[in-house]
């Protein structure tokens, strides 16, 4: 019987330089058989369904230096895994930031554009005075965006991963209420 080597090898051996990751649902796929056919190393400790590590990450070399479990943000009976490839940064002290965002929703922008197809913005008596007409379209224009897309402000610390923006944050939030 001939041996057939691996997709997973073949790979490296084309492209020996190359980081391999391999992510998913694995349900119906026995964590040996893959850990067997494929050399990759399991990441993933904790379960992510029940108390079943279903949803794994498997890596050909040590590319992740911190993976988590977590709630996931959709509804799901699985959770979410993250994994992070440079070392969290462990923060000693917490520092805490209040950040103000603007939330847009199709809804805004509907009422926006509707808002303004009726508006005429032209001034009437213009003047000689290029300032004071700017600064008199800088206004209207800020009551505008105030009007249809009002500032909000949520507190974003140090310990949040760089990818949580304020907006994504609220969202969470939202969730999580």
């Amino acid at each position: 019987m001939k041996y057939q080597e691996s997709s997973v090898s073949e790979i490296m051996l084309s492209y020996p330089a190359v980081d391999i990751v391999l992510a998913g649902d694995f349900n119906q796929l026995p964590d040996d058989t893959v850990l067997q056919r494929s050399g990759l190393t399991q990441i993933v400790q904790q379960p992510t369904r029940g108390n079943n590590v279903l949803d794994r990450i498997y890596e050909s070399c040590p590319i992740y230096s911190t993976v988590r479990v977590i709630t996931s943000v959709v509804k799901s009976d699985h959770k979410s895994i993250v994994a992070y490839t440079s070392p969290n940064q462990s923060v000693s002290v917490k520092v805490t930031t209040r950040r103000t965002f603007r939330k847009k929703s199709p809804t805004q922008h509907a009422s926006f554009l509707k808002d303004m197809s009726a508006t005429q913005i032209d001034n009437n008596q213009p003047t000689e005075d290029t300032q004071g007409e700017f600064d008199l379209f800088y206004i209207n224009a800020l009551y505008i965006l105030n009007h249809f897309y009002p500032e909000r402000t949520i507190t974003v610390t140090s310990r949040d991963p760089t990818y949580v923006t304020p907006g994504i944050k609220a969202s969470l939030r939202r969730k999580i209420d």
